[in-house]
């Protein structure tokens, strides 16, 4: 296993954003890339930045909202058309105190209003189910817990977690099954580990092998694309959530994928965003791929 991601996340976590020279909300770079997410009303995509959501579209990239909705977002995660659910710290502007716990916008990311949680946790991984979006993980780096949710992201509890290595904070990635929502999956530097009774015992799935991201494709079956580190190393898909892995042909040197995203519509749409602030998207389910920026950059 490769040791320091966690050490090399925390060390990008000290970038922030850097914007156009004007004063209006374009900008042609970032740094810092907290989740990105396709967008639910076109072809553009939203990334989570330490300075605010940024839409990305082919004419342009604008930051989202006023000055005063621009956070620090963690956990950003897209539920529908305009319901976006996240975690973090409150922007510069912000009449927000930190941490913001679990904030919600009904509005596509114009306005956000913290709904549980506030001034108590800080989710840097905040999952939704993909079968039951009223199912949601999030991993607390303010106090090293692991949360659930079973209405939405408006009332939390707390998950004893038997057999996860600590601390829990120190988890890179997670998910469950579409089907089986108690059915967990954790990336961590020492292995992959399982839980079958929703995150309160923990066993070591796989010893040599890891995962700095995970995303589910649907809710009807148990595919499962992931960034893998280890004993095999690049972007893979299983069918069996977990069980067997078919390697994408795709690989980063140096880097890694720390969030990934599918199109709602177009199942041959993927995004990645990596450790190295680097943006990546095929059109074909992997066969090839664009860059869409390079280590915080717009590419032309």
């Amino acid at each position: 296993m490769k040791k320091g991601l966690m050490a090399s996340i925390i060390t990008l976590s000290l970038f922030v954003i850097s914007a156009c020279s004007n004063d209006t909300n374009q900008i042609d770079s970032f740094m810092h890339i907290h989740g990105l997410e396709y967008s639910q009303h076109d072809e553009s995509i939203f990334l989570a930045t330490h300075m605010g959501l940024i839409n990305l579209n082919e004419e342009s990239w604008e930051l989202v909202g006023e000055p005063e909705h621009q956070h620090d977002f963690m956990g950003y995660t897209v539920i529908d058309e305009n319901v976006m659910i996240s975690s973090g710290h409150p922007g510069a502007r912000s009449d927000y105190v930190d941490p913001l716990g679990v904030i919600i916008s009904h509005d596509s990311g114009e306005t956000w209003e913290p709904i549980a949680l506030y001034e108590e946790v800080d989710f840097h991984l905040l999952h939704v189910n993909e079968g039951n979006q009223e199912i949601m993980y999030g991993i607390d780096v303010y106090n090293s817990n692991l949360y659930r949710s079973n209405d939405g992201g408006y009332d939390w509890d707390v998950v004893d977690t038997a057999g996860l290595p600590g601390p829990v904070a120190s988890v890179l990635s997670l998910t469950s099954h579409p089907q089986s929502p108690d059915y967990l999956l954790a990336g961590t530097e020492t292995g992959m580990y399982e839980s079958s009774d929703g995150g309160q015992t923990w066993a070591l799935k796989e010893n040599n092998l890891s995962a700095s991201s995970f995303q589910t494709l649907d809710s009807d079956s148990e595919d499962l694309v992931a960034y893998l580190f280890g004993e095999k190393e690049g972007l893979y898909l299983s069918e069996d959530f977990g069980e067997t892995w078919a390697s994408l042909n795709f690989k980063v040197d140096d880097d890694y994928i720390m969030y990934i995203s599918n199109h709602p519509t177009d199942d041959q749409k993927i995004v990645l965003g990596s450790m190295s602030q680097s943006i990546y998207e095929t059109k074909d389910f992997g066969k090839s791929w664009e860059v869409l920026a390079e280590e915080g950059k717009r590419k032309n």
